[in-house]
């Protein structure tokens, strides 16, 4: 099932906009009751739009700290890293996923350790029905430190063996991705309806796990009517 509180707005454009200013009321509002926000970036089109809108508008950016939902391990110049698409921002944390999925998968257990609740999560979809790099049918993911405060399971997943290039990626577990205050997902492109649909249906996807029913999704009309 999609999160309760879904809108189907009319464009891609739109969706980057509502984004952009549901980020910027979220950086608000943590600023305001902890002098801190702390945002975790997805990849993607859409998003890499509300970034560009956002760095447009007047932000107290040296108070946010951005982190990544997942990386690719490649060289940290290469132009298809997720940490090249970011903000401005005095406090960015990127995966050091040039060391390897396992070596960077346990630094980043450590670096997010102590910042959990992160105050947003945002989260994408492929249109195989992956978010972050949590991709369907993986690879047994390699053992890992245990999570912060006694977490059950860690907070930090190695990926090998990914369907798209890299094969080797370090993404954010599902309970990693829903320790936050706030989750907001994005959503569009026709080739993404199947999956959509699917997780409307009730698939068990790894976006359908790693949502909230709490959390806000954005699509576009090209990507889904609700049913009525």
């Amino acid at each position: 099932m999609l999160p309760s509180h879904t809108q189907v707005l009319e464009s891609a454009e739109a969706v980057a906009l509502e984004a952009c200013r549901l980020i910027a009321n979220a950086a608000q509002d943590a600023i305001r009751e902890r002098s801190v926000f702390r945002l975790v970036l997805a990849g993607g089109t859409t998003p890499a739009r509300a970034y560009h809108l956002l760095a447009q508008t007047p932000q107290d950016l040296d108070r946010w700290e951005i982190f990544w939902g997942d990386e690719r391990c490649l060289p940290v110049d290469d132009p298809q890293r997720n940490s090249r698409m970011s903000l401005p921002a005095k406090h960015c944390y990127p995966i050091p996923a040039e060391l390897g999925a396992e070596q960077a998968a346990v630094a980043y257990a450590q670096t997010i350790a102590d910042k959990l609740p992160f105050d947003l999560v945002l989260l994408g979809m492929g249109e195989d029905g992956h978010t972050a790099s949590l991709f369907p049918n993986p690879s047994p993911p390699a053992p890992l430190p245990q999570g912060a405060r006694g977490a059950r399971e860690p907070l930090t997943v190695a990926v090998f063996n990914a369907p798209k290039p890299p094969p080797e990626r370090v993404s954010l577990s599902v309970e990693a991705l829903q320790a936050c205050r706030q989750q907001l997902v994005l959503v569009t492109g026709a080739g993404k309806a199947q999956a959509l649909a699917a997780w409307q249906a009730g698939a068990d996807l790894p976006i359908a796990r790693a949502v909230r029913a709490d959390a806000c999704l954005l699509t576009e009309r090209a990507t889904l009517t609700l049913s009525t």
